[in-house]
């Protein structure tokens, strides 16, 4: 961060495991080239955050790539993350197989993105009322699930505020968004000390006090039969995942959730001395 400021330069952070072929495939391919290298250090700092399949890394080095891991809800290798020189996301990617020169003429049009998004959320700062929220609607990057609203909640609460009318139809999701980020961290905290019934009883009141139904209700339940499945609640873990199937079967966590089930099944066959 020290250098990135010191440079005028954005962060390029990258989540590798090198004992993976594809993260070797990564690296070999694209990483190490000297067509992405020259591209792309002329705008960012490049931070390689390996994590070693024994797990066997200097205690202070490895608690702080796990604190990078949970920040940034990173859940595979190789994963990319850009970031300004705050630590504030604006960009996310991972491997493709194409050229080293098209990976970084993607990874230059995330930054060219990222540097606009910062120049809406500057210049919001001297308007009010709706003109104000359009800016600030502009300024807040397009990332998955509610990691914009962990970064830019500021943003999002003053888009709310500045329009009371919602006129432009953001106080809905951005409450839902800002309420998961704060449901996720909670949840992180108490599985930081196993705290399991815990998570459970706050992912029932989430679910109970938000209404969730369709699509929100399938998103958080597999938290639910995560945690019954570290407390050794087999019943429990069933039960969620058959919710999840029954409210959409063939939705990416409906055929998760049927695969998790089908396992589960064969185990027990397995057990009984039974053909799956």
């Amino acid at each position: 961060v020290e250098i990135a400021r010191d440079q005028n330069k954005a962060l390029l952070l990258l989540f590798t495991g090198d004992w993976i072929p594809l993260c070797q495939r990564f690296n070999e391919g694209i990483l190490q080239t000297e067509t992405f290298l020259q591209e792309v250090s002329e705008h960012f700092i490049l931070v390689r955050l390996n994590f070693p399949e024994d797990n066997k890394l200097p205690p202070a080095l490895g608690a702080q790539n796990q604190l990078l891991k949970d920040a940034y809800r990173v859940r595979g290798y190789p994963a990319i993350v850009l970031t300004d020189d705050e630590g504030k996301p604006f960009g996310l990617n991972g491997f493709q197989p194409i050229t080293a020169e098209l990976y970084a003429q993607q990874i230059l049009e995330m930054y060219r993105q990222g540097k606009e998004s910062a120049s809406m959320r500057a210049s919001a700062q001297d308007l009010s009322g709706v003109a104000k929220a359009e800016k600030l609607i502009s300024g807040i990057p397009d990332l998955p699930g509610n990691l914009a609203a962990r970064y830019f909640a500021d943003e999002m609460k003053a888009v709310i505020a500045a329009d009371p009318e919602d006129t432009l139809g953001k106080t809905a999701p951005y409450h839902a968004l800002l309420d998961a980020a704060e449901y996720s961290k909670e949840m992180h905290l108490l599985a930081k000390d196993s705290r399991w019934v815990k998570m459970i009883e706050l992912t029932d009141t989430y679910i109970e006090e938000r209404n969730l139904e369709g699509g929100m209700l399938q998103k958080a339940l597999p938290n639910k039969s995560s945690v019954q499945d570290r407390m050794g609640s087999l019943r429990g873990r069933i039960e969620s995942l058959l919710q999840v199937v029954d409210l959409d079967a063939d939705s990416p966590y409906g055929v998760e959730a049927q695969r998790q089930l089908d396992a589960l099944r064969k185990e027990k066959l397995r057990e009984e001395g039974e053909e799956p």
